[in-house]
Formats: C-alpha cells, structure tokens, sequence
C-alpha cells in the first residue's frame, strides 16, 4: 500500500508540464496537489492500478479529477490535467454529436498512433509492454473529437479523447490507463465501467464513460437528462460514450442508468457502476 501510495504521489507530482513558459510555483503546486489527495480518494490494497493525464505545452491548471478509474472490486482517484481554451478547433464541443462514426483510414491510424504516445511514459514507462501489444478495441469520431479504447490482457486499457481538428501544439486530451489486479470474467449480459464521472478539457465540463461489456451484449446507450439518447460504441469487449457538460459527475457514488440491448434482440436498464 505504502509503495502504491507513493507511486500515485509521484505521478501527480509530475502533472506541471515541463514546457512551460515560467518556471512552476511549488507552492501552488502543493496546494493543488493536497487537494486532489483529498478529494474522495478510495484505494484498494489489492489495487496495482497506475493512471495518466496527457499534457500539452500551452500552461495547465490542474483541478480535482472527478473521473474515476478502477476495477470491479478497486477504484483509485488520481489527478486530472486540465486543458487551456484551445485556439481552433472545436473546444466548446459545437461539433459533438450523439450517435459515433466510426475512424477509418488515416485519422484511425492517427489517432491510435497520438493515444499510444501519450501513454508511453506514464509511471516511468511502466505500461510500455501492455501498450505495445494492446489491440485497438474503439475508435470512434464524434464531430470534431476523437475516441480511442486500446485494450490487452488481464484488464488493461488505455483511453484518449481529443479534439481532432486543433492544431497538434494546441491539442488536449482527456484519458486514463490502467490494469487491476482483480479483473473477473463478466457474465454474459454483465457491463463493468472502467472509466467513469466529469473531467475537464478546454475549460469546459465532460462527461465520460469507458469499460467492459459481456459476451451477449451488443449496444448500449445513456439518455441525457433533457432526453437526448446518447450512443455507445461497444466493441471487443468494450464500450465507451461521452457528452459534453457535468451530467455524470456523481456517477461513481449513484451509479448511471443505461439501456442494454443483447443478441437475441432483447434489452434491458441496468445501473452502469464499479
């Protein structure tokens, strides 16, 4: 616990960018490090799970993480770099839509190739391996922005976020890594998030969530509080939605009602937690 305590203090030590313009302020950055350590962690002892921000040169500010990783029986609460406005682009997400397109082509490989390289030296490299040989679960388009899910063995996954259309010294990206120790076998018709709560990219509100759907299950959507149906892309054993705005904030501790739909045509609600 001691070992993981101070890998997780290290990593987010490490968010201030090392690009930027002036040199960091080490009393804000203990300020907003105490604040995140504060804010509702839940570590598990049997937990091994690392998570990673993406960093960017233009100057950050960090913000409490509301978007939490874990495993079916582990969560970790781990910061959270948040993004400038963007200049160009789509950074109040005008472009978002709904239902996904799927990437092809070039931006597929792209976006794939971004995804890889910004985990690369999360935790000292420490998921090189898993990264090299994780496959591409999901890659999808919606509007301007980019979503790619790599997954491999015993649970690992690695996701990104980001808006397609910025410039590259401009761009940020939303996402997480990580690999429990516990990962079980779902049932059939089982769903288990990974991912799930509001971050913040662009100084705007996101809600994301990302995981493993059973072998029966084929679509899975969220209808948004004004009602909007939002579409998941589900995928190899895995899915992912996002929205724009601050609706999933209390997901980890309400859990979110979503609707299943199975093989044989059938579907059902079930609570998408932990």
């Amino acid at each position: 616990m001691k070992n993981n305590d101070q890998r997780i203090d290290t990593l987010l030590r490490s968010m201030d960018v090392a690009e930027q313009s002036s040199p960091p302020d080490p009393t804000r950055a203990e300020a907003d490090l105490n604040r995140i350590l504060s804010s509702q962690p839940v570590v598990s002892s049997n937990s091994t799970m690392q998570f990673s921000q993406e960093l960017n040169k233009p100057k950050t500010h960090r913000r409490r993480r509301a978007l939490t990783l874990a495993g079916l029986a582990a969560a970790v609460t781990a910061g959270f770099v948040i993004m400038p406005a963007l200049s160009g682009g789509d950074p109040a997400f005008a472009t978002w839509t709904a239902a996904p397109g799927t990437l092809i082509g070039s931006e597929r490989d792209n976006a794939v190739s971004d995804c890889r390289h910004s985990k690369q030296d999360v935790g000292g490299g420490m998921y090189s391996a898993e990264l090299s040989a994780a496959e591409v679960a999901i890659a999808e388009r919606r509007g301007a922005w980019v979503t790619v899910v790599l997954s491999g063995t015993d649970g690992f996954e690695a996701t990104c976020t980001t808006d397609a259309t910025a410039a590259w010294f401009r761009k940020g990206m939303i996402g997480s890594i990580g690999k429990p120790t516990n990962v079980t076998d779902l049932p059939a018709r089982g769903i288990a998030a990974t991912q799930l709560g509001t971050g913040t990219i662009a100084d705007n509100p996101i809600s994301i969530a990302s995981g493993r759907v059973g072998t029966d299950v084929r679509g899975l959507s969220y209808t948004k509080a004004d009602k909007e149906e939002v579409i998941a892309t589900v995928a190899k054993g895995q899915f992912a939605f996002w929205l724009p705005g601050n609706e999933l904030q209390n997901a980890t501790d309400q859990g979110v009602p979503v609707h299943v739909t199975y093989s044989d045509g059938s579907s059902a609600i079930q609570v998408l937690n932990f």
